[in-house]
């Protein structure tokens, strides 16, 4: 899977054929239902929505994980639901029961925990992906390094042996901060997830 963020798409002229990437919606970034409908009606892609579920860095979500789940429903070219923060194999096997069964969930480990419970997230919900935000990871530990490479490299371990696919960030883009709005003009992350499994 190759995932861009759909700012890549609207703040650059950089065109994608359909069916060489999916194009990731952030929800925290999105301000209301309206924006929300727009971007899943004229995107051209496979979509990957993420709900930033527990997250407190700026912007919080406007959104709810209702909302989100009803958006799933509604658009058939939602294939891939992402939930932040999975810690809990129950939690998020609980969300999974209330989307369509076509939809591939994929929890986003973020902390300590998560990687500690990775497999049995991945056996509970049968995940094809995880995503793995190193950058949360390393804020959970306070910052250790050693800590900190010892638990991507267990997350990696995890993940081969459960046959699942570990999507890492594996780049960004930087615009002018004139430039770094959508065309809409609402602002936009310079933040692209150029998303690859890891190797």
């Amino acid at each position: 899977m190759l995932l861009v963020s759909n700012h890549l798409l609207s703040t650059t002229p950089i065109v994608f054929p359909a069916e060489t990437v999916v194009v990731r919606i952030n929800i925290a970034w999105v301000r209301d239902k309206k924006e929300l409908t727009r971007l899943l009606r004229t995107t051209p892609h496979d979509i990957y929505l993420d709900y930033p579920q527990g997250r407190t860095k700026p912007p919080v979500p406007r959104l709810s994980l209702e909302d989100a789940i009803v958006f799933a429903h509604t658009f058939p070219n939602v294939k891939y639901f992402a939930v932040s923060n999975v810690e809990d194999p129950e939690n998020i096997y609980a969300i999974k029961s209330r989307l369509p069964a076509h939809i591939e969930v994929v929890p986003k480990i973020e902390t300590a925990v998560g990687i500690r419970n990775l497999e049995r997230i991945v056996k509970k919900i049968r995940a094809k992906y995880v995503m793995l935000d190193k950058e949360d990871l390393y804020l959970d530990i306070d910052r250790n390094p050693k800590r900190f490479d010892a638990l991507i490299q267990s997350a990696r371990k995890k993940a081969l042996r459960s046959g699942t696919t570990l999507l890492e960030l594996h780049g960004v883009v930087f615009l002018p901060h004139k430039k770094a709005t959508s065309k809409d003009h609402t602002p936009a992350s310079s933040w692209v997830d150029s998303t690859l499994p890891a190797r």
